[in-house]
């Protein structure tokens, strides 16, 4: 490949604006997936640059900047008037990662060699010198971006001991295309390495996970690390199914790997928590669609009704998605019923049933009410009139109150 590869033609005004200032002071490099992006697909995303100024030159020339990770030699640099960033990162050497995540000690230096050759993956490891626009490919990632082989810059039980979190990052590549295989050193490595995935946060490994369901390939990728013990690992208890697909929604995505999976949904509940970091509301939706029995559910109209009133209309969402996915098409069903005329609030409240009933405040009450309530939504009564009828039905004050069902779904 000529070593004076024309990226930086593709480079917006804002990028060259960064770029010239920082060589004004200094050297500036191009680096990571922009180059990797820009070469496969023609179009790069966030534009990353290697300078060898240290941070606090860097922020002399951009007072806009954030500093909150100059310690281990990143700037985000900003522009007035500029919804745009770049992260900054002084040329350096890491050693000791004791976290598996951060290096012990970083030492800044001038060498964007030896800069290239601490990170991860050979197609993230070429930088671009700006202005000339020489490309540099020490590790030949350029061919392997071509053969699409994913292989690690040096020993792999070096870099995923480094930071375990590139365990998870190889499979996010692999969800890029089907054509992307993992380099049989890495697979061995990574399964060498599987105990640092411990030592990572849920919020990094939860963010990755998130990432790879967005992806073409993401099934390839996921039956590919529970083939390795990666998805075990960090989830313990979730299957991927052979045909899997991912639905765009976290939490029905990892109730279709519990359900496949076949644990309890209390283990289900935990491992998700402790291995994923999920939103209240994403633990919230788990919870609700593990409990289902999906072959029984939205049979009848009277159920649909229930549906329609018990749960708000994001819940009734993930319930007919998870359904669909498991090969119980019910969205056509539940669209054939109209909400219930009287909405979803009781035309009997507790007060006016205890002055009809005699029936003082306590569980009683509280049980007929929401019985009643039950039976306003299934026949979909439509005024307090039809409601005294099914009244005059029960038994209120001879039966056991305790087996009146209440209005609840499912």
């Amino acid at each position: 490949m000529d070593n004076h590869f024309p990226l930086v033609s593709s480079l917006g005004s804002e990028d060259r604006l960064v770029l010239d200032r920082l060589t004004s002071r200094g050297g500036a490099w191009i680096v990571g997936g922009w180059i990797r992006d820009i070469l496969s697909q023609g179009n790069g995303g966030e534009l990353d640059i290697a300078t060898d100024l240290l941070p606090h030159e860097v922020v002399s020339l951009f007072p806009d900047s954030l500093t909150h990770g100059s310690r281990y030699g990143t700037v985000v640099v900003r522009l007035p008037h500029s919804d745009s960033s770049w992260d900054v990162t002084t040329l350096r050497t890491e050693t000791n990662y004791n976290d598996g995540r951060r290096p012990e000690n970083v030492v800044f230096g001038t060498d964007i060699q030896e800069d290239l050759s601490r990170r991860d993956f050979t197609v993230n490891s070429m930088a671009v010198s700006y202005p000339s626009g020489e490309l540099l490919d020490p590790y030949n990632g350029a061919r392997d971006l071509s053969n699409k082989i994913l292989k690690t810059v040096g020993l792999a039980e070096e870099r995923f001991s480094e930071d375990g979190l590139r365990i998870i990052r190889a499979y996010r590549f692999l969800a890029l295309s089907d054509d992307w295989i993992l380099d049989p050193g890495a697979e061995l490595a990574i399964q060498n390495c599987i105990g640092m995935l411990s030592r990572i946060s849920p919020e990094r490994i939860g963010s990755e996970f998130r990432k790879i369901l967005e992806l073409p390939s993401h099934r390839a990728s996921l039956l590919k690390m529970q083939d390795h013990g990666v998805l075990e690992k960090i989830v313990p208890g979730a299957r991927v199914a052979e045909d899997f697909s991912s639905s765009g929604q976290f939490a029905v995505d990892l109730s279709l790997m519990f359900h496949q999976g076949n644990g309890s949904r209390d283990d289900a509940i935990l491992s998700f928590e402790n291995g994923l970091a999920p939103t209240k509301q994403e633990v919230k939706t788990l919870t609700l669609l593990l409990g289902l029995a999906p072959c029984d559910l939205l049979n009848s109209n009277e159920e649909i009704r229930r549906f329609q009133v018990s749960l708000n209309t994001t819940d009734r969402e993930m319930v007919l998605v998870y359904l669909q996915k498991l090969g119980f098409n019910r969205r056509g069903a539940v669209s054939e019923v109209d909400f219930p005329k009287a909405g979803s609030a009781p035309l009997l409240d507790g007060h006016m049933l205890s002055e009809i009933t005699g029936v003082g405040p306590g569980q009683r009450l509280g049980k007929l009410k929401s019985y009643l309530h039950r039976l306003q939504v299934e026949k979909d009564l439509a005024n307090t009139e039809e409601v005294l009828l099914e009244l005059d039905a029960i038994d209120w004050s001879g039966e056991d109150h305790l087996c009146w069902p209440e209005l609840a779904w499912p």
